[in-house]
């Protein structure tokens, strides 16, 4: 996920090669390998990333599950998904035009990519899934109004429903959501999954260690597995029993494993999505007595007081932020001293230490979201101080975003490479150097933004400059 407002650079890149799709005899196309790019025959300009399963045969239709990326990199939703699709048989074609911007451009990407792949392969109709990640999983809540139909399935990862969609007008059979503890929309989907409740839907949000990222390939494995469960449930597939027990059966082996390590909340919710799946078909005896007994256990009772308190934390942290950066905003003194100010308000030495530290899970990852919000609201405001031509300010607040970046994030050398811009800018060649170099040493290798940056210009004469490009490049 990214945009670009200047030289400032929002959120997550990825830069894989991967091979090109031209379309072969009789629209064939390669089998068991990611396609990146097959063009829309009615629109050239849309494209998609498409899979095909091993065992894809011609003489007989397929699930088919659309993706839509934040960023519009049809690829990596495809590769999160690429070991579900094979092992269930789906095919899977991701947009590489549907991005976080204008509704309408991602409806017209939605719609080009449902149409060509219904012209060009043999689907399921009666199985149409989407699915996307953060600005893209809003996409995939609106798929079955853009395409004109409801969908066999929505499956949300990293971010819930689009703005004005309310859970009853999801035009979906199911619902399945994913979202890591460490995702700053995991509350957002918390809160989303009691709003599914009233209307009906089968639905499950399945919450995993993860950051705001597509998912891993296990947790999509088992997105895409519940709604196998659900097909079977609804006739929409050939019965399979042995698949339908092993989809139950890791369920209860799970809740098992999470009683016995003294997690009853989460044994709570497996066990819940297990009677929920079985309901109907196979009969779960002792289910209601245990979860009974689960939920007046102490641990459950406290686990709930403790996810009170954590709510209650992350208010009171974005209501401070708001303080935080009206403090940056005017401090007089600006540069080093005012964000060093701004940091320890934040208190984020404190939550990194706390994001490494000893503490249960739920209160680590709680740490690791606050710093994302801390340092995605920041980088936000540098974009706006530099659209303001503030430059210098946008610096103070984009050295804020570093600073509260949890080391190892995708997007933390992005930060550094947006901070090398703006140092050059300001005629500072040194820091600008400095920043360039961070940003390579955490991972940067992305030539084609490198060489676009017309703020570093002002620095490609410097041998420390060619020498990271060069750097890059090996």
């Amino acid at each position: 996920m990214y945009y670009r407002v200047g030289f400032i650079v929002f959120g997550l890149f990825a830069a894989a090669w991967m091979g090109t799709a031209a379309l072969l005899p009789a629209q064939e196309f390669a089998k068991g390998e990611i396609l990146a790019e097959v063009a829309c025959l009615d629109d050239p300009g849309q494209s998609y990333a498409l899979y095909l399963p091993s065992a894809f045969d011609r003489a007989k239709t397929w699930p088919v599950l659309c993706l839509f990326d934040s960023g519009a990199r049809g690829a990596e939703g495809v590769k999160a998904f690429r070991t579900a699709a094979e092992t269930y048989g789906w095919i899977l074609a991701g947009s590489n035009n549907s991005r976080n911007g204008p509704l309408n451009d991602s409806v017209l990407a939605a719609r080009a990519v449902w149409r060509d792949v219904e012209k060009r392969l043999p689907v399921d109709k009666r199985r149409v899934y989407a699915t996307g990640f953060s600005g893209g999983s809003r996409i995939a809540s609106i798929f079955p109004q853009a395409v004109g139909f409801p969908t066999a399935g929505i499956i949300g990862s990293g971010a819930g429903l689009a703005v004005g969609l309310a859970p009853g007008d999801l035009q979906a059979s199911a619902y399945f959501g994913l979202v890591g503890f460490r995702d700053f929309n995991y509350d957002e989907m918390k809160r989303l999954d009691a709003a599914l409740d009233p209307g009906g839907v089968p639905h499950r949000i399945f919450f995993f260690d993860g950051i705001h990222d597509w998912p891993d390939s296990a947790s999509c494995l088992r997105a895409v597995g519940w709604m196998e469960a659900l097909a079977i449930k609804g006739g929409l597939r050939p019965d399979d029993k042995d698949l339908f027990a092993s989809i139950l059966e890791r369920e209860l082996d799970e809740a098992k494993i999470l009683e016995e390590t003294s997690r009853p909340f989460w044994a709570v919710e497996r066990l819940e999505a297990a009677g929920r799946l079985a309901a109907g078909r196979i009969d779960l005896p002792g289910l209601a007595g245990r979860l009974e007994a689960l939920k007046a256990s102490k641990a459950y009772r406290q686990f709930l007081k403790e996810e009170s308190a954590r709510d209650k934390r992350t208010e009171r942290f974005a209501s401070n932020l708001s303080r935080v950066f009206g403090a940056l905003a005017n401090d007089e003194r600006g540069g080093a001293p005012a964000v060093r100010a701004a940091v320890r308000a934040m208190g984020i030495e404190a939550l990194k230490k706390e994001t490494a530290g000893s503490a249960a899970l739920e209160d680590r990852t709680l740490a690791s979201r606050l710093l994302f919000i801390g340092s995605f609201s920041a980088q936000g405001m540098a974009g706006e101080r530099f659209n303001k031509d503030e430059t210098a300010r946008a610096a103070d607040f984009l050295d804020l975003a570093i600073a509260a970046c949890e080391p190892g994030l995708p997007r933390e050398k992005y930060l550094y490479f947006s901070r090398a811009e703006i140092a050059a800018l300001l005629g500072d060649r040194k820091g600008a150097l400095e920043f360039l170099a961070a940003a390579v040493d955490k991972g940067f290798a992305d030539i084609g933004l490198l060489e676009d940056s017309k703020e570093l210009d002002r620095i490609r004469d410097d041998p420390r400059y060619r020498g990271l490009l060069e750097k890059i490049k090996r």
